[in-house]
């Protein structure tokens, strides 16, 4: 029985392994033009369909055509219709396959049934629903994303994901606008990792108006944005009354390699809270390049 067993399981990783080999084959085919349908399904038992289109789809933008042959491909075969479908059904593992497959295909049409999901109590499915909203983008899937943060909080991914498929200005219109103080933070978090000089004037206003966390937040953003031209604002940061904003100021003036402010980074050494004195040890290293300090 067991050995049976066994046999089983090792023929079964074969034929998983041959259609595998198959629908590779098969979508890069379309994606060359020189095929024009698929012969697999979504739900294939022991293959990971959602995977291999992932993979077959990386690096191409909704508009290409090579996705979009192998979006018809897909339509051909009513893969695409099953698809939508699983977007709205109870499986949860269909859900999340299904979440990946539009994303990666960018379908923008599908952001109605995604955004849904990001109520999910099942964690991957959420994730996998953020991930197709910021691999789509666009002004709906943003607006998906923030009303996602709104309702569950800042969450690394749902942020992650709006830096990525926000459209130009979205983020600095959010900061620029008047929100709920978490959206806002999240914004700034986003408008960072985006890395675009059109948020630099809101993050400024922002380290100037905003609460602890949205200043220490528009600090690290401006820094990994590259903002010289807020080093003075950020300089004057260092003496905040929030430890929190006063670490994140060292932090990005070492980022931004700011050897002006040293002088001013230099007294944090004798702060009253420990996560400050180390800031400004590491940024003190970073400022001169190398060298020791003790905290006074």
């Amino acid at each position: 029985m067991i050995a049976r067993t066994a046999g089983t399981q090792v023929v079964e990783q074969a034929r998983a392994k041959l259609r595998r080999r198959v629908i590779q084959r098969e979508l890069r085919a379309v994606r060359s033009g020189h095929g024009q349908r698929v012969s697999f399904a979504i739900d294939e038992r022991g293959v990971d369909v959602a995977g291999l289109l992932v993979r077959a789809t990386a690096g191409l933008r909704a508009e290409t055509v090579e996705m979009q042959r192998l979006t018809d491909a897909l339509k051909l075969s009513n893969n695409l219709e099953s698809m939508v479908e699983g977007l709205a059904g109870r499986d949860v593992g269909r859900r999340t396959r299904s979440a990946r497959i539009v994303g990666a295909l960018g379908l923008e049409d599908a952001v109605a049934w995604l955004a849904p999901l990001l109520a999910s109590r099942e964690g991957a499915v959420t994730d996998a629903a953020a991930r197709a909203l910021g691999r789509i983008g666009g002004v709906r899937s943003a607006e998906a994303l923030l009303q996602a943060i709104l309702r569950a909080g800042p969450r690394r991914i749902l942020i992650t994901e709006l830096a990525r498929g926000a459209p130009d200005l979205f983020v600095e219109v959010v900061l620029a606008a008047e929100q709920r103080p978490g959206v806002t933070a999240a914004a700034a978090v986003a408008a960072g990792l985006r890395r675009r000089r059109t948020a630099v004037t809101p993050l400024l206003n922002l380290l100037m108006t905003g609460n602890r966390r949205q200043r220490a937040i528009s600090c690290r953003s401006l820094g990994w944005i590259g903002a010289r031209d807020a080093i003075p604002s950020i300089t004057l940061a260092l003496r905040d009354r929030e430890w929190r904003v006063r670490v994140s100021a060292a932090k990005a003036l070492a980022i931004l390699r700011a050897h002006a402010s040293r002088p001013d980074v230099e007294p944090l050494l004798g702060d009253r809270h420990l996560k400050v004195r180390m800031a400004a040890v590491t940024a003190l290293r970073r400022l001169d390049g190398a060298g020791a300090y003790a905290w006074r």
